[in-house]
């Protein structure tokens, strides 16, 4: 059911600037209140149906709109309650001022984001090692080969989709280049390498394993 929601509510924030990220982690974050709130509707519904078998013709209605009417209001307050709790940080600015950013800030924000993104890169010399030609089993090192960030969330996150990004790991799978895994070197690296995927890839040992 979550999922369903994410699905269909990626495409409109997305268009709005929000990044698939940050609907992914506020959906998932307010799912309580969208079950309570599905939860209510299903006790609607079942009152309302109840009403058509077992109250009188001349007050049916009336229960059937007590039922709806209770919904809607307890739909306003549970929504009100995720404004000023959960969503308050990221509404209030909304709900309590009319501050506007100008291109100009826009557009020095950019400049800087720019300036920043090309003084953190590093061109290394290839000196003959790329592209592979041996497939025989890489040693892979660093948290980041296998739980990789492929961006930020927040004001980090831009409105870029990372949902399609693949993974150092996959990447040498892609192109059939095999790697350690921990299962290849039981008996050969510490115990307290294999006792975690992700471990095992920043504490593999590169001449034990081969």
């Amino acid at each position: 059911m979550i999922q369903l929601l994410i699905d269909l509510l990626t495409p409109i924030f997305t268009s709005m600037g929000v990044s698939t990220t940050d609907v992914q982690t506020y959906v998932n974050m307010l799912s309580g209140y969208i079950y309570t709130i599905i939860g209510l509707l299903a006790v609607a519904i079942i009152v309302m149906v109840a009403a058509h078998f077992l109250i009188k013709k001349g007050t049916r209605h009336v229960v059937c709109w007590s039922a709806g009417l209770a919904w809607v209001l307890a739909v306003a307050i549970i929504v009100n309650i995720m404004c000023f709790g959960p969503l308050y940080n990221n509404l209030s600015p909304i709900m309590n001022t009319r501050a506007q950013v100008s291109e100009e800030s826009i557009a020095n924000s950019k400049a800087v984001i720019k300036e920043v993104g090309e003084e953190g890169m590093v061109l290394l010399e290839n000196n003959g090692v790329l592209p592979l030609t041996d497939t025989a089993n890489l040693n892979v090192f660093g948290w980041a080969s296998t739980n990789p960030i492929f961006g930020g969330t927040g004001s980090g996150s831009g409105s870029s989709d990372n949902s399609a990004s693949v993974g150092i790991l996959q990447s040498l799978t892609d192109a059939g280049i095999s790697y350690s895994r921990k299962e290849d070197c039981r008996g050969t690296c510490s115990k307290n390498v294999i006792k975690d995927e992700r471990w095992f890839s920043m504490q593999l040992q590169p001449k034990s394993c081969l």
